[in-house]
Order: structure tokens, then C-alpha cells, then sequence
């Protein structure tokens, strides 16, 4: 009996050792009939262009003010009270336009008694003259008369003169930029009645800096202007050229005529650039799209190439394109984010 016992036993180790060794069987089976898995990383995704065919400018940019060429303060040659004011800042006025009158009795009045002087004068001219002739009075006598008329006449035309100045005229067309007086004050040499400028004739004078002597004067020929305000654009002429270097700045001055003066009004904030080398119709590409070291990729049958140049030409926001680069893929969003060799994704826009 214990001997029956005892065979069973072992017979159900051993039916536990046959399943155990037939599990170990199939896994081994199983892990060997899978297909080993490798891990692909995914491509780098990129956008590409190509070069585009354009003009590039290169120059440079400086803030600056527009003004009026002339601005002319009018100035009363007489004092007195302003009897008639009738000018507003912003007012058109034509050449001799009265801007002001100033009271004009007192000169008047002078004129008047210059007027009596003279008259007094050149009668006894006339008398002594005509005796004279007659060989009653001598050349002496004469010539004593004749200086006293003229010396009257003198008087006589200030006289005028200083009437005529109580009329305070403008001395240019243009357009009144400050009127500061009023009906009531008292004018002076030392208060100008008002301030005209001409808008037709608009300049900036700009303050360029000295290491661009070399590229500006000289190359007056080849320059270009523009002045830009209130986002408004003006070629502009060349004016003049400063010939020597301000020793406390280190700069120079560039004085420009605006072409367009209706657009801008004295006084206003600007940008003044100063074009002094161009190249037309060539390839050239955003500088957005070099690194910060200013190196580049293109993409060769899908794989990042990292190439570096010197540009013929560049700006603040393009630069030229080398030749034999003219078709070439262009790497522009994900530059950041790729090496030499890599293969990329090339992304629609």
C-alpha cells in the first residue's frame, strides 16, 4: 500500500517536471518565431525655399527731424501799438501780405514835419539857385543850399520809410508757423510778429557717422536718399556734404532737399537713409534664415548640408545669394534644430 502511494507521488513530480519543461519549450518557440523590433527615430521636419530674384540696398538709417530751409522770423523796423492783427498759425501768406499794422500817427506826423523841411529847403534852392545865375549869390552859397535840400530830402525819404514799416509785410510767400503777438501789443524789434516758413522746401540735415566718410563723399553719383515719417516715404536730393569731421561727435553732416515736401510738415520725427551700394536682379534670401553665426543649410536628396560664405552683398534684411547656390534648397523653418548629414522632412508650407 505504501509502495502504491509512494509511485504516485512520484509520478505526479514527474508529470509536474514534463508540463514545466513543455512551458520552457513554447516560450523558447515563441520568442524565437517574433521578428526582432528596431526603434526608427522620426525625421527632423524642415520647410525649405528656394532664392528669390530681386534688388538689394545696402545704406544706412538715422533719426532725424524734418525742417523748413527758411525760417524766417518777421521782425517790425518800428515800435508801437499793434492796431490790426489778422494772421492765425497755419495761415498761407504771399509775398507782401500785411501781417500786422502798427499805430502809425506818430509816424506820420514825423513824415509830415519832414515833408515842411524839405519843402523849405528846395524853395530857397530854387531862390538862391536863380540868383545865382543872375550873379547875386556865389557857387558857395549855392552849394550850401543845395546840401541842406538834399540833407532834407534824406529826412524826408526815412520819414516815409519808417510809415511804410508800421505796415509789417510778409518778406517770402509761405506758410505762417507761429503768431505770437495780438491786436493790442506793443511790437518791437525784440518780438517778431511772426515766424513764415516755406513748406514747399523741406530739408533734414543728418549726422552721419564717421566711419562712413569713405562710402558717402566721393560717391556722391552712385547715392540714393529717402526720408520716411509718420510711415511715409520721400526720395530726397542731395543737398551738400559736410567737408571735415566734428571732432566732439564724430560725425559729419549730410544736408537733403525732400521731394516730396507735401507729405511731411516741419517739426516731425524721421528716418533718414542714406543708399550707397545697390545690386539689381540677383538672388537673394531673408537673413531670417541663417543661423546666429550667419551659416546656412541646404537640403541634398533629403539630407541637411551645412555650408558657410561671405555675402557680395547684405542688408538688415536680405543678403545675396552665391553663385551656384541659386536653385538650392534653402533650409528656413527648423535650421535651428538640425546637424550636418541629417536626413530631413521636407514640410509643405
Amino acid at each position: 500500500m505504501k509502495k502504491t502511494s509512494r509511485i504516485k507521488r512520484l509520478l505526479k513530480y514527474f508529470i509536474f517536471i514534463l508540463i514545466v519543461i513543455g512551458v520552457l519549450i513554447g516560450l523558447k518557440l515563441f520568442f524565437q518565431s517574433r521578428e526582432p523590433v528596431t526603434y526608427t527615430p522620426p525625421l527632423t521636419p524642415v520647410t525649405v525655399k528656394k532664392a528669390a530674384q530681386g534688388n538689394i540696398d545696402k545704406g544706412i538709417k538715422i533719426s532725424t527731424h524734418i525742417e523748413a530751409e527758411a525760417m524766417i522770423p518777421v521782425v517790425p523796423f518800428v515800435s508801437g501799438t499793434i492796431e490790426e492783427y489778422n494772421i492765425e498759425a497755419g495761415q498761407l501768406v504771399k509775398k507782401d501780405d500785411i501781417l500786422a499794422v502798427i499805430d502809425k500817427e506818430a509816424y506820420y506826423q514825423q513824415m509830415l514835419q519832414a515833408r515842411a523841411g524839405y519843402l523849405a529847403y528846395d524853395s530857397a534852392y530854387k531862390r538862391v539857385k536863380e540868383l545865382n545865375s543872375l550873379g547875386a549869390a556865389t557857387d558857395q552859397d549855392l552849394d550850401s543850399v543845395t546840401a541842406q535840400r538834399d540833407a532834407a530830402q534824406a529826412q524826408l525819404e526815412l520819414a516815409k520809410l519808417q510809415l511804410s514799416y508800421a505796415e509789417v509785410k510778409a518778406p517770402v510767400e509761405g506758410t505762417i508757423l507761429n503768431a505770437p503777438q495780438a491786436k493790442g501789443d506793443i511790437a518791437s524789434d525784440r518780438s517778431p510778429i511772426a515766424i513764415i516758413a516755406d513748406l514747399n522746401n523741406l530739408i533734414v540735415n543728418i549726422s552721419v557717422p564717421e566711419k562712413y566718410y569713405e562710402k558717402i563723399k566721393g560717391n556722391e553719383d552712385n547715392l540714393r536718399f529717402k526720408v520716411t515719417a509718420n510711415e511715409l516715404t520721400s526720395t530726397a536730393t542731395l543737398i551738400s556734404i559736410s567737408p571735415y569731421i566734428d571732432a566732439t561727435t564724430k560725425t559729419f553732416n549730410v544736408k537733403l532737399k525732400i521731394d516730396n515736401p507735401t507729405l511731411f510738415v516741419p517739426g516731425m520725427y524721421a528716418k533718414a537713409e542714406i543708399i550707397y551700394e545697390s545690386k539689381s536682379d540677383i538672388p537673394f534670401l531673408p537673413q531670417e534664415i541663417r543661423k546666429s553665426d550667419g551659416s546656412l543649410y541646404i537640403v541634398i536628396d533629403g539630407v541637411a548640408k551645412h555650408i558657410t560664405f561671405t555675402p557680395e552683398i547684405e542688408n538688415d534684411s536680405y543678403f545675396m545669394v552665391p553663385s551656384g547656390y541659386e536653385d538650392a534648397l534653402f533650409i528656413d523653418a527648423g535650421h535651428n534644430d538640425v546637424l550636418d548629414g541629417e536626413k530631413v522632412n521636407i514640410k509643405e508650407m
